[in-house]
């Protein structure tokens, strides 16, 4: 008998958390647009997004910078693990500020009347910018997930089992002090 899970339970709950978020943003659109508009502009957003970037980067390169690690290089392997995952950190949190400042602008032009952002911009333009904009911030979230998923994961270690089957933690022995 297999002990696979027939259902993806993640997935279940992101696709009922998605349709929730997509009933509450059709029945009570006036509040959804302000709560996302202050969302957009609340400089804590820019900054916490910004911030945990370089973090999940930085933890990386503390955790792995002895090791072979499984990520293609953010830059360049000629640069050396620190300035990479700087620059990554630095890059990817640039990227998504970036382009959440976009959306930002983006949005307000187009659901509230008080700003204009792209004056010189068209429909075709803008909905370039917005396609542009949505990829760079998707690829940059999953670029900072993959690399918090490795910062973060648990370093596998062998168990030892005895007759009884108990798990036995290996005693480690400082050879200065026996």
């Amino acid at each position: 008998m297999s002990n696979r899970s027939k259902y993806d339970y993640k997935l279940i709950l992101l696709s009922t958390i998605l349709v929730i978020l997509a009933a509450i943003g059709f029945f009570y659109w006036a509040p959804t647009k302000f709560l996302i508009r202050w969302i957009l502009e609340a400089q804590f957003t820019i900054f916490l997004l910004w911030v945990v970037s370089v973090l999940i980067f930085m933890i990386h390169f503390i955790k792995h910078k002895n090791k072979e690690v499984e990520m293609e290089p953010i830059v360049s392997k000629k640069f050396g693990v620190f300035i990479d995952s700087l620059l990554g950190g630095i890059g990817y949190g640039t990227a998504i500020s970036t382009s959440i400042t976009l959306l930002k602008g983006l949005f307000i032009q187009q659901f509230f009347e008080d700003k204009r952002f792209f004056n010189e911009f068209g429909n075709l333009d803008i909905m370039t910018i917005f396609g542009v904009t949505i990829f760079i911030l998707y690829f940059s979230f999953m670029k900072v997930i993959e690399t918090a998923k490795e910062a973060y994961r648990i370093e596998h270690t062998e168990q030892v089992m005895n007759e009884q089957q108990q798990v036995i933690i290996p005693i480690e022995i400082d050879d200065e002090n026996p």
